[in-house]
């Protein structure tokens, strides 16, 4: 994605500064009330300040034409200089100034592809800012700096303009950004479609550092209509930037290829975005059988504790600590993306320096608040990390030989032991850890492997490993501790990750560079630390802190004319979705109709299929990570071409798919409802072997149709008659740890389908059981069922509904064969494939079984829903806003400056005669009472004809067209407003 492309036009009477990129033209100007004037554009700074005297400064952003732009009496480009983003707008002595990016350099790549001739070619990059410059929207002062660039305007730039002090603090080498992802999140986040939309929906803000600084414009530019939105998006302006330490080293064979370090621009002799090496020749670097792999540490500091982010400070009472770090190490090959998440931070306890204690550089510390006091504190900053990364295990890191930090490790142990949280405390030498790793690894041991750690197969498309839990790292006044220990267990977790890969070496080299990468992610850190003085509190403090007011009534009554609109452009309707779940046995059967189980007898073909597998593959240990990517790419094709091939003129297309071991999610569309699906993410959890294998486990789906949130988890779960606890323990991990974006559940969505081979049994003889099949006595072997049993008394699976079962059991049969298990094991026949629903948008019309398929030793299982959908008509809604957009511009035009403020800023302001998509004339007035202004008092009190909540007095009683001695209310009518309509009339005859 191109960068170093936005140009810069300085606007004159009035001052504003226009920046252009991809043929659209965004304006921002300094807005003044009717009240403040500001002086000639020629004025001395320290003069136009005196009138710039609002608490809480305006700025106008618009779009504006080509024609405009040209007029260049008004614009003067700034020809020496093109910009590579907008960082936002801050206030500084209540002057506001436009902070762009002016120079950067490439400095990572987390994931690549590689060309046919070798050369590697990054699928994203990182950035690392080098230089920014600052536009002021009031004053010409400075113009001049930038139309002449030198080393002594360099330097005014740098010690006498008002942001001097923050142009050092963004040129300091420790701000990152990418144009192609989410750099903000972890790389387990970046399948999703990686436009603007999704960064500002998906972000996580605690990590972006201009997240102030850019709020006011993406409020401006979620209130566009799409049109100008997209036009916006396209412009590739807006900027989001981390810091920390970003850093990609790409190795091959034995030899390591660096980033260049001495890079002048972004814009280099790098064509075509390849990697140029230092220190591995051309000919070796072209070799496409050579073996690459990059790795990739990315560190982002946590803005949560505002200006103290960076210092030596204690818990807040809502949870914020200082020093907070996740740090993600990334491991990219042809094949294979691996990823690891740790996070460190200061001891989440309240404490203080005791006076007199810095002496000979001795510190010591002492308790403000006892463990009591502490636990709300300390819940609610654990409760934010479990939301985010699963399950938490705390390091806690203690210098021996220390009496106070003994005691802080002491309350640190029970406050967790009341939230019921691992804590390992280590009181060794960090030096000791570090010649010595494997005390630290044998005390970790068994939260790495419960942990585990994302991976992906880029070929085959498949996750094989995911990251289920944090090491949650602690030290007192520290940055070097914590980064050290994270990095003997980032290398521990790549060595055994790796392992299990026959074609994946992990050589000495790699490991000698990873170790050195990470010493150079904490000496930076660790600098960065040192320098955190009260200075850098101040300047933190004006990021954080700075206000700004956006002046966009013309969006802001576009977006509030559109809510009271709603109904116009919204409507409900069922959708029907089809719910299927088999375990195959590990067959491709070639030759065998599915449809008698997608298209069972008397049900229509539905809007949405999605089929659930288990054992598509055969589990053994061989084939746990080595899955041969036909089997799915199989099974998608013959499930396409049975729904496809109907008679009903239906076509489908497969929208989204997923597989982790013998389990495969696949997710089928109507093509007519195609456009409605949006928001897909998949996520996985395995259960098999302890988590550790992907013998059992679950594939979950998140999605919204429309404006409803559905998610589908599709789960194989332990085996065995007696293993119901098993079972039960394989839920609640599940339940626990499958998460999407901005950490949401399984439980936060609108409708909830959970299917797959749960493996719950019959409590009954084998006798019984069959006697009771042949009889279809299903009712009473359905009361000896343990799923039943379980979620009866609200074990597994509460608040989820299963329809009655009418069905024979669905296991275990002879293959090829309607007759129950003849083996020597004589397995007890039992509903094992399960399909339970939760949401009251959801109405289940079937449930059944396809009894006449035969091939394992399973029979396939069905649901079909009718999920009640909001739908959202997006062109009407586009339609509805252009003609209010045109309604309001039509008034604008004939209205002066003053008027159009009045206008505009008038909350009483309706729109008369508009005519809406229907042909009627709509003259409802679209805005809420406010108080009155002149006097400011509140409205009247209400009385019987007159509410205060309804506007400009008007009554509130209405008069009926109907005739009480011929008609009367309908007690069969349902007087609960919120009830569904039942189709009854309000009246009816006497």
């Amino acid at each position: 994605m191109p960068v170093g492309n936005i140009k810069i036009f300085i606007g004159r009477n009035p001052r504003c500064i226009v920046l252009s990129s991809n043929g659209y033209h965004l304006l921002f100007q300094r807005y003044y009330n009717k009240n403040t004037s500001l002086k000639s554009s020629n004025t001395r700074y320290n003069e136009s300040i005196q009138v710039l005297n609002e608490k809480t400064p305006t700025v106008i952003l618009k779009q504006i034409s080509n024609e405009e732009l040209s007029n260049q009496v008004q614009y003067v480009e700034l020809n020496n200089q093109k910009y590579d983003g907008v960082l936002g707008l801050i206030t500084i002595h209540g002057s506001i100034y436009l902070i762009l990016i002016s120079h950067s350099q490439k400095i990572g790549f987390p994931r690549w592809t590689e060309t046919k001739d070798g050369k590697v070619v990054p699928n994203e990059n990182i950035y690392r800012i080098l230089d920014v410059d600052f536009f002021s929207l009031e004053t010409t002062v400075f113009d001049s700096y930038f139309f002449a660039i030198n080393d002594t305007n360099e330097e005014k730039l740098l010690y006498e303009h008002p942001c001097g002090s923050l142009k050092k603090l963004f040129r300091s080498g420790t701000f990152y950004y990418s144009k192609e992802f989410d750099i903000s999140t972890s790389v387990r986040n970046h399948g999703l479609l990686h436009n603007l939309e999704c960064i500002i929906n998906n972000c996580d803000n605690n990590f972006i550092w201009n997240a102030n600084l850019i709020s006011e414009i993406i409020t401006w530019r979620n209130r566009l209509r799409y049109v100008e939105k997209k036009a916006f998006d396209d412009s590739n302006i807006l900027t989001f930037i981390i810091r920390g330490f970003c850093k990609t080293l790409l190795l091959e064979n034995d030899s390591t290829t660096y980033l260049k370090s001495n890079f002048t621009k972004h814009t280099s002799n790098n064509v075509e975005g390849t990697i140029t090496a230092n220190n591995a020749s051309t000919n070796s670097f072209n070799n496409y059988n050579s073996n690459k792999i990059s790795l990739t540490i990315i560190s982002r500091i946590s803005t949560e504790n505002k200006e103290n982010c960076l210092s030596n400070d204690c818990l807040t009472e809502d949870g914020k600590v200082s020093n907070f770090i996740e740090t993600e190490v990334v491991a990219t090959t042809r094949e294979f993306i691996f990823s690891y998440t740790l996070v460190s931070g200061n001891v989440p306890l309240f404490w203080e320096m005791a006076d007199g204690q810095l002496l000979y550089n001795k510190k010591k510390v002492k308790l403000i608040k006892d463990p009591e006091n502490t636990q709300p504190a300390f819940n609610t900053h654990f409760d934010s990390l479990e939301s985010k990364y699963g399950v938490v295990s705390i390091i806690n890191l203690i210098k021996p030989k220390n009496d106070s930090q003994e005691v802080l490790a002491d309350v640190f142990q029970k406050c967790a032991e009341i939230k019921s949280l691992k804590i390992t405390n280590l009181e060794s030498h960090c030096s000791s850890l570090l010649k010595n790793p494997n005390k630290l690894l044998h005390l970790l041991n068994e939260d790495i492997y419960e942990f585990g750690s994302f991976a992906y197969d880029r070929e085959k498309g498949i996750y094989f490993g995911k990251q289920t839990g944090v090491l949650r790292i602690s030290a007192f006044d520290s940055i070097e501790k914590p980064i050290k220990i994270a990095m003997i267990i980032s290398r521990e977790i790549i060595e055994l990750t790796t392992r299990e890969i026959d074609s994946l070496d992990i050589t000495s080299v790699f490991l000698e560079y990873h170790d050195r990468l990470w010493e150079e992610n904490c000496s930076n850190l660790e600098r960065l630390y040192l320098k955190s003085s009260n200075k850098y509190k101040r300047l933190y403090s004006k990021l954080f802190n700075s206000s700004i007011k956006l002046y966009d009534p013309l969006h802001f009554y576009i977006s509030h004319y559109l809510r009271q609109l709603k109904t116009k452009f919204t409507y409900e309707k069922d959708s029907s979705m089809f719910c299927g779940t088999f375990n195959v046995s590990g067959k491709l059967p070639s030759d065998i109709d599915l449809k008698q189980w997608l298209t069972p007898n008397g049900c229509t073909m539905a809007n949405i299929y999605i089929i659930g597998l288990e054992e598509v593959i055969e589990l053994t240990p061989g084939h746990m990570l080595l899955i041969d990517p036909f089997v799915k790419s199989y099974w998608e094709k013959k499930i396409l071409k049975e729904l496809n091939d109907n008679d009903v003129g239906c076509r489908y297309t497969k929208r989204w798919s997923n597989q982790l071991g013998g389990v495969l999610l696949m997710f089928f569309v109507e093509e007519k409802e195609y456009p409605e699906i949006k928001n897909i993410e998949g996520d996985v959890k395995k259960t098999g072997f302890g988590g550790m294998t992907s013998n059992k486990g679950a594939v979950a789906l998140s999605f919204k149709y429309s404006a409803t949130t559905f998610c589908i988890v599709v789960s194989h779960l332990a085996a065995g008659l007696d293993n119901v606890s098993q079972r039960h323990n394989d839920y609640k991990t599940i339940f626990k740890n499958i998460r999407f974006t901005k950490g949401a559940r399984i439980k936060d969505h609108d409708a909830i389908v959970w299917m797959g081979d749960f493996n719950y049994r019959i409590l009954m003889s084998n006798e019984e059981v069959r006697q009771l099949i042949l009889e279809k006595e299903f009712s009473k072997l359905f009361q000896n069922d343990q799923l039943n049993q379980q979620m009866i008394v609200g074990e597994s699976f509460p608040y989820f509904h299963e329809m009655p079962i009418n069905f024979a059991p669905t296991y275990k049969f002879d293959p090829g064969t309607k007759i129950y298990d003849t083996s020597e094991k004589m397995r007890i026949p039992a509903w094992t494939d399960r399909i339970l629903s939760r949401g009251e948008v959801l109405r289940q019309t079937n449930y059944g079984s396809a009894e006449d398929i035969l091939f394992s030793d399973h029979r396939p299982v069905y649901a079909i829903f009718q999920a009640h959908i909001t739908i959202i008509d997006e062109q009407k809604k586009a339609d509805l806003s252009n003609k209010i957009y045109e309604r309001l511009k039509q008034k604008l035009a004939i209205l002066d400056d003053e008027e159009k403020v009045k206008f505009l800023s008038d909350k009483a302001v309706s729109i008369l005669e508009f005519r809406l998509h229907s042909g009627k004339t709509n003259k409802k007035m679209l805005t809420a009472p406010v108080k009155d202004k002149k006097n400011n008092k509140l409205p009247p009190p209400s009385s019987e004809l007159n509410k205060w909540w309804v506007n400009n007095g008007q009554s509130v009683k209405i008069t009926l067209d109907i005739d009480p001695k011929k008609v009367m209310i309908n007690r069969k009518k349902s007087s609960n407003p919120f009830a569904p309509d039942d189709g009854e009339p309000f009246f009816v005859p006497r």
